[in-house]
């Protein structure tokens, strides 16, 4: 194996992996020099909870899939990354519980919205995004559909563009044979070209598959998805529009979420694409939302942890154009995805954290 000779695949898995020890470095330093004790702690879980992200996108990465050459360095970087989650670890229970407790208050939430196509997962992503900016939080909205939608869901123009050739660079062994640009960081990348929309919160998408061309999809998409798992700011909300379908959390775009709301509609081949989904999803905490239903029953196996009613004006506003949240802000939908926003911070607030400690 020593003599192993590297390919452009290796060669760009040591560079992403090289990349993701850089952020966590990075992040370790500034998170040890904030000086309040509640924003130090928030730093920390964030890093517990970055790390697991980087062992989820990584899990694939194994000999005879494209990565021969690259097997002792990818062991290396496994023990690497234990490494920095027991460092996380260990600085987490140095805090009192109150102060873990306030610190867990302030971490945003890590979202991946997936389903079949037509459950309604963009209305859900577009609404849950701006309703989370309205209570005054810093929201990154990302389009992982390389389908156009989002944009459109949150009240922007809609665009076909992914990000601009700055951020991008080829690589022969990269994802499509593209990747964020050398030099540039995840969060350099959002400050530079998330685009601001509704309420106060960005957006970032991957370029679309048109009719003429899938080269902006494939020159963006590989980047976003390194920008969504190098995210470390423990204040951002990072609320993810994946692809319909199993394809993208297949290949682990969804593994920079700790949370993955899975969107079923009534009709069977939704449920079919959920069950499909689900055992993809066994390293996060999937939760399963009923969208679109009338008085149909649940599908056998798949209670829904929340519910968002069919609504006609929602329908009305997306054969519009229109936003729904502008369009029916008091249609019952809305309601229900504020209610779905309720319980999604309190279950991130009461989220478990190490025990111990007593700074």
């Amino acid at each position: 194996m020593q003599n192993q000779v590297l390919r452009a695949r290796d060669h760009w898995a040591i560079e992403t992996m090289e990349r993701q020890i850089a952020v966590l470095d990075t992040r370790e330093a500034e998170v040890r020099s904030t000086p309040d004790a509640v924003q130090e702690c928030a730093g920390w879980l964030a890093l517990q909870r970055q790390v697991p992200s980087y062992q989820r996108y990584l899990r694939p990465w194994i000999a005879g899939v494209g990565f021969d050459g690259a097997v002792p360095a990818i062991a290396e970087h496994r023990a690497a990354l234990r490494a920095h989650l027991a460092l996380a670890d260990s600085e987490v229970a140095t805090f009192d519980p109150t102060t873990r407790q306030q610190a867990q208050q302030q971490l945003g939430l890590r979202l991946a919205v997936i389903g079949k196509g037509g459950a309604g997962k963009t209305v859900l992503s577009s609404t849950l995004a701006r309703l989370l900016a309205r209570r005054g939080r810093k929201v990154l909205a990302a389009d992982l559909d390389t389908n156009p939608g989002l944009a459109m869901s949150l009240g922007m123009p809609p665009t076909e563009a992914g990000l601009p050739p700055e951020a991008i660079e080829e690589h022969e062994g990269g994802n499509y044979g593209w990747q964020l640009a050398s030099g540039l960081t995840p969060s350099q990348a959002v400050e530079r070209f998330s685009t601001p929309g509704p309420d106060g919160l960005r957006y970032l998408g991957v370029g679309k598959i048109s009719s003429e061309s899938k080269s902006a999809a494939k020159q963006s998409v590989p980047a976003v998805v390194q920008i969504l798992l190098g995210v470390g700011s423990p204040e951002w909300d990072v609320v993810a529009d994946l692809e319909a379908g199993p394809t993208t959390p297949f290949e682990r775009y969804h593994a920079f979420a700790s949370d993955v709301m899975v969107v079923v509609g009534p009709a069977w081949r939704s449920a079919l694409t959920v069950r499909r989904l689900l055992p993809m999803l066994t390293e996060v905490n999937p939760v399963i939302v009923a969208s679109q239903y009338g008085d149909e029953p649940d599908h056998a196996g798949l209670e829904p942890w929340a519910r968002i009613p069919f609504d006609p004006a929602v329908r009305e506003a997306e054969r519009r154009g229109l936003a729904p949240l502008d369009a029916c802000p008091d249609a019952p939908a809305m309601r229900a995805v504020a209610s779905l926003v309720d319980r999604l911070l309190d279950r991130a607030a009461t989220a478990p954290s190490v025990e111990g400690g007593g700074r």
